[in-house]
C-alpha cells in the first residue's frame, strides 16, 4: 500500500457534476456524462417542450439557482416513500424558473408556516422577474471553460458517483465533511456546532491538521477547533499553503477554504473600498449578472469562476513543485453541493441516518417554525458534485464508480491515519473512502500535467466583470453573522488583536474579523515555538 503522509482537501461551492463535467471527452465508457445515453433532458416550464442538456453553460447567471433543501427535493423529483423512494432528477429547470418568477415554494411548515409564507410572497413580490431562463440550469460548462479541473480529471482519478450529503445548502453538506453529520440541519444555519469533528479525532491519535483560509471561512462554525490557543494556532492564510509545502511543514491533513466574499461591486452591502475581488469559490451567486447583460456576457469576464480554477491550480503546482512532497500527497478537490445545477444521475435513497443530535427544545420548536421538509430522514444524499482526486499513484484517466459522500472524507482520514478509531458517526462508518484508487505500486514521474498557465495572474485578480453590477448574494449575511460570533467570542477570551478598529457593518466588518483572526492565530504559533524552545 502507498504511503501517504498528507491528504489535502478543497472544497469548492456549489456546481453539480453534470454542469462542470458532464461533456468531458473521457476515453473510459465507465464515465457518466451526457455525451452518452440519455435523453439527458427536463420538462420546460408549463408545459412546454422538453429541455435538454448541452455545452452552452456560460460561468455567470441572471441570479442564483435555489438550492434550498425544499428546492432540492423538487429538482430530485422523488417518488415513493420509505424503501421505494427514487428520485427522477426532473425538476430542475422547473426550480429555477420559478425562482425567476418569484413563484419558489412555500418553505415552511409548522403553527407560525403560513404566516411566514405569506410574508415570504410579499417581499418576493418586490423582485423583478425573470422569465425563460429556466432552460440555463441544464446547460453544461464546455470543457475548455474548466480546463483546470477538466485536466486534472482526465489526467487522474474522477469519481462519477460522489454525492453531496444532503439535499440542501452550504452548511449542512460542508459540516459532513467535517463531521459526518450536519447536526439534524437541512438548510444553512449559521449558528456554532459541537458536534466531533475529524480534526478532534485525528488530533486524540497525534495527528496534525492545519485549515487554510482567505476571509471568512464556513469552518468557523466549529468552536472547538479555534477556542483553544493550540488548536487557533493551526489556521493559516491560504497563501501560507505554498510555502509550506515548500519548507516540507504541510501536516497529515490541510483542509483549504475558498474565498466567500461576494463581489464588492455589489450594490445592497458597504464594499470595501480600494480593494479588488477575491473570491474564488466559484458559487453562483459570486458569479450573477443583470439579465439584460447576460447574453452579451464573455466566458474571459468571468472573475470569481476564473479565480477557481486558479485556486485549484495553485495547490496542484504547490504540491507537484516537490516531487517528494507530490509522492506523499492525496489531493482531492469537490464541491459542497450542486447549487441547484442539472445533473442527471438519481441519488442513493438507501444511505444510513448519521443520527439527530438535537435536544427536545429543538425538536418542540419544530411545531412552531420549521422548514416543510425538516423531517427529511437523511437516508438520501443530495446531487451529484463534481469529485477528482490527484495523486501520482493513481493511473491517467482513472474512474471510480464506488458512491461516495462527504462522510468519506473523515472515513478516509481514519483509514489511513487512525485505523483504530472508532467512527464519528453511522455516516461515516459506512462511507467508502476514496485512496482506494491508488492503484500502481510505483509513483508516475513523467507526463504529469502542468498547469502553471492557469495559476493565480493579474489577469485573474483583476476582471472586467466589476463594472456590473448585481445584488450581494442571500448567504453573504450568514458568512457575516457568523464572523460576528467569532469576534465576540475573541473579545470574551482577551485576546489582544481586538483592539484594533475594524469596519462596522456587512463584508468589510468580516474581512476584519478574519484579518484579525490570522494574527491572533499568528501570535499563539510564536508563543508555543518560544514555550517549545524553553522546555
Amino acid at each position: 500500500m502507498v504511503a501517504i503522509e498528507h491528504v489535502i482537501v478543497l472544497m469548492l461551492e456549489n456546481r453539480s457534476f453534470d454542469h462542470m463535467l458532464g461533456f468531458l471527452d473521457h476515453p473510459d465508457p465507465h464515465f457518466d456524462g451526457l455525451r452518452a445515453g440519455g435523453p439527458h433532458t427536463n420538462p420546460g416550464w408549463d408545459g412546454a417542450a422538453p429541455v435538454a442538456a448541452t455545452p452552452g453553460a456560460k460561468p455567470v447567471l441572471p441570479s442564483s439557482p435555489d438550492h434550498s433543501h425544499d428546492a432540492v427535493m423538487e429538482q430530485l423529483g422523488f417518488q415513493g416513500k420509505g424503501a421505494a423512494r427514487r428520485a427522477t432528477n426532473q425538476g430542475f429547470v422547473a426550480s429555477y424558473e420559478r425562482l425567476g418568477r418569484g413563484l419558489a415554494p412555500a418553505a415552511f411548515g409548522g403553527l407560525l408556516g403560513p404566516v411566514i409564507n405569506w410574508w415570504l410572497r410579499r417581499k418576493a413580490k418586490n423582485v423583478t422577474p425573470i422569465m425563460g431562463r429556466g432552460p440555463l440550469v441544464i446547460l453544461s460548462q464546455p470543457p475548455e471553460q474548466v480546463p483546470v479541473l477538466s485536466k486534472l480529471a482526465l489526467e487522474f482519478a474522477v469519481c462519477t458517483r460522489w454525492f453531496s450529503s444532503v439535499p440542501g445548502e452550504t452548511w449542512p453538506n460542508r459540516n459532513f465533511a467535517h463531521a459526518a453529520t450536519s447536526d439534524g440541519t437541512t438548510e444553512i444555519q449559521a449558528r456554532f456546532y459541537t458536534d466531533r469533528t475529524i480534526f478532534e479525532l485525528l488530533e486524540e491519535q497525534g495527528v496534525g491538521w492545519h485549515v487554510y483560509h482567505d476571509d471568512t471561512p464556513q469552518l468557523w462554525a466549529f468552536p472547538r477547533l479555534w477556542d483553544t490557543p493550540d488548536r487557533h494556532a493551526n489556521w493559516f492564510h491560504l497563501s501560507d499553503f505554498a510555502a509550506h509545502a515548500a519548507a516540507g511543514t504541510l501536516p497529515a491533513y490541510s483542509f483549504i477554504e475558498p474565498n466567500h466574499r461576494p463581489p464588492l461591486h455589489t450594490l445592497d452591502h458597504e464594499p470595501i473600498v480600494g480593494a479588488p475581488d477575491v473570491s474564488n469559490s466559484q458559487h453562483p451567486g459570486n458569479n450573477v449578472v443583470d439579465d439584460a447583460a447576460y447574453d452579451a456576457f464573455e466566458p474571459t469576464d468571468a472573475a470569481d469562476f476564473a479565480r477557481g480554477e486558479a485556486l485549484i491550480a495553485d495547490i496542484y503546482e504547490a504540491l507537484r513543485a516537490h516531487r517528494d512532497l507530490f509522492e506523499r500527497s492525496l489531493l482531492l478537490i469537490t464541491y459542497d453541493e450542486h447549487g441547484g445545477f442539472y445533473d442527471h444521475v438519481p441519488p442513493p435513497t438507501d444511505v444510513p441516518d448519521p443520527g439527530d443530535p438535537r435536544g427536545v427544545l429543538a425538536r418542540l420548536l419544530n411545531l412552531l417554525y420549521r422548514r416543510k421538509a425538516a423531517t427529511f430522514d437523511f437516508t438520501a444524499l443530495g446531487a451529484r458534485v463534481p469529485a477528482v482526486v490527484v495523486s501520482p499513484y493513481i493511473p491517467a484517466a482513472t474512474v471510480c464508480t464506488d458512491t461516495h459522500d462527504h462522510a468519506s472524507i473523515p472515513a478516509t482520514l481514519r483509514a489511513l491515519f487512525a485505523p483504530g478509531a472508532e467512527p464519528l458517526t453511522r455516516r461515516d462508518a459506512w462511507a467508502t473512502p476514496f485512496h482506494r484508487v491508488l492503484t500502481l505500486a510505483e509513483p508516475r514521474r513523467t507526463c504529469l500535467p502542468d498547469l502553471l498557465e492557469y495559476t493565480t495572474s493579474d489577469t485573474v485578480s483583476a476582471p472586467k466583470m466589476a463594472a456590473m453590477p448585481a445584488p450581494a448574494p442571500p448567504y453573504a449575511k450568514d458568512f457575516t453573522d457568523q464572523a460576528d460570533r467569532v469576534w465576540q467570542h475573541l473579545r470574551h477570551v482577551g485576546e489582544p488583536e481586538t483592539a484594533e478598529p475594524i469596519a462596522e457593518h456587512g463584508v468589510a466588518r468580516a474581512a476584519g474579523i478574519s484579518e484579525v483572526f490570522l494574527r491572533a492565530a499568528q501570535r499563539h504559533r510564536a508563543v508555543r515555538v518560544d514555550e517549545e524552545g524553553s522546555v
